[in-house]
Order: structure tokens, then sequence, then C-alpha cells
């Protein structure tokens, strides 16, 4: 279907890559609108106009304006949607939240403003990238240039971590929740990571351009292991967490016209996300002999 649509494009003189980004704004405005996010996104979009420096990479304007603003803001709204969520869950005010993986400093500020008055009483930025901390100090937030690991070397005690878009890109997942669940005592957790229905090893980068690869390539470019919602439960499980909740966001709708675009999202990026709200467990961790 893809590579029809491609030759037809092409034999008609359409620029494909624009027909792509405009279709697929379109189906997620669409997708928005049936999972109930509209009003949170506009809110969103009032509390931070501009989300072009959301990631390191550099984004065309014409591009940002037809469909990475879309894309960016909608998925936002499904984060934070969640993130409100598991701090009601969480309960209690003058809560810590640290948010691994931050490059911008945006989700602070849209959880900051949008939290229960004194829900929040501190909100921390962790990466390895001093790029991404030092953005995120120039907006007056908080953030720390560490390994999630080594949080308990800089006294945090979070009582909520975050993780959006960011467990897909650790090399040991398992390893990783299961430290967290043990040496960082974190007891809750909310992840987001993409959406598949069938669980891979990730590594898009490899896959498609093997002899165009770069000579450094970094975290944020590679998926290691790119999961179902089944496996990624199972995985947490296994670590020393249950689940909570387990929400999944879809870029296309399933009842209107734009959901033809589901195979397109599924070959050319993701059908949508997931949403796991984690809460410590070691009921099945501790039986496992080989940590």
């Amino acid at each position: 279907m893809i590579s029809a649509l491609k030759s037809a494009a092409k034999s008609l003189g359409i620029d494909t890559r624009k027909l792509y980004q405009t279709a697929s704004a379109r189906s997620v405005d669409a997708a928005v609108r049936e999972q109930g996010l509209a009003d949170l996104r506009a809110r969103l979009r009032e509390r931070i106009p501009d989300l072009t420096d959301q990631y390191t990479l550099d984004i065309d304007p014409a591009e940002y304006t037809r469909y990475w603003e879309t894309k960016m803001r909608s998925i936002h709204a499904f984060q934070i949607d969640s993130a409100l969520q598991a701090i009601d869950a969480v309960g209690g005010n003058g809560l810590t939240v640290v948010d691994v993986g931050d490059s911008s400093g945006n989700h602070g500020a849209y959880l900051k403003s949008l939290a229960p008055a004194g829900r929040i009483y501190r909100m921390v930025s962790v990466n390895l990238d001093p790029v991404a901390v030092d953005k995120v100090k120039a907006k007056g937030g908080e953030a720390i240039l560490c390994r999630a690991e080594a949080l308990d070397t800089q006294g945090l005690r979070p009582d909520l971590m975050l993780l959006f878009e960011t467990l897909e890109h650790i090399t040991d997942p398992l390893r990783f929740l299961h430290t967290m669940a043990v040496d960082g005592n974190i007891a809750n957790i909310l992840l987001t990571v993409p959406y598949r229905a069938h669980s891979r090893f990730g590594g898009d980068l490899i896959r498609r351009m093997p002899a165009q690869l770069p000579d450094r390539i970094t975290p944020e470019q590679v998926h290691i292991f790119e999961l179902s919602p089944e496996d990624w439960q199972l995985l947490a499980r296994m670590a020393g967490y249950r689940t909570e909740f387990c929400r999944i966001y879809r870029q296309y709708p399933r009842r209107s016209f734009f959901r033809v675009m589901k195979p397109v999202w599924r070959r050319l990026d993701f059908e949508g996300f997931i949403a796991l709200f984690l809460r410590r467990d070691p009921s099945l961790s501790e039986r496992y002999t080989g940590w």
C-alpha cells in the first residue's frame, strides 16, 4: 500500500514527504479528539507556545509547523495526562518528582502549572547530556548531570520517577528497573515507550542504513528494545514492579477516515505509545537468583 501511494504521488509530481507529514498531522488531530486529549493539548500549547527546543536535533521551520508541533504536542498531552493520573495515585503533597532523560524542562513546567497547588514540591530533571541540563537550567528549572542509576549519590529520593521515551534507549532495561527498585529505592515510576503490537529488537538506525552509519551513535538515536505492552509489564514485574495502570495512545483514529493511516504509522514511525504506572513490588524479583 505504501509503495503504491509513493508511486502514485511521484507520477503526479507530489512531494511525498510533505504529503506524508500533512496526512500524519491530520491523523494525529483526529486521534487526539477521539481520545479526549484535545483540551489538554490546547492548555499545553498556551503554557509553552514553542517546542522547537524539545530535542537536540534541528527541525526545519516549515516541517515543524506542518507536522512536528502537532505530533510532539499531542504526545505531550498523553504523557502529562498520564503523569497527572500517576501523581494523584501517589497522593499527598510536597512530592519530589524526577524526570529522567528530560531534554528541555518542558514537562516539568507543564506539571508544575497543572498539578493541584502544593502537590509538587520539587521537580528535578536528570540527563547525561550537558546541553540538555544547561537548557533546563536556563529556563529556571533544576537539573542534574548524572546517570539515573546514580540518583542516590545526589541525595534524591523521588516520590515519583518519570521516564518519557527513555527506557527503550537503555541497553539493559531489566537491570535498570531492578536497580531503581533495590538501590534507588524508587517506589513509583511512570514510563512511556513506543507501542509495538509485537516485541522486537529496536535498532532501526542499523536496520535501515547499514552502509551509512555515522562514526558516533548516541543513545538518543537508537532504540534497543521495542516490546509489546504485555512484555514491558512482564519485564517490569521481574525487575521488582507491578503495573498499576497501562494506557495506550494511538496516533491514528479508530472511527474516522484517517484510520487508514494505521499501516503508515506502523511502517514509518509507531502506531502510538503506551504509559505504564509501576509500583515497587519485589515479591517476584526476590525469587530470582541471577541478579
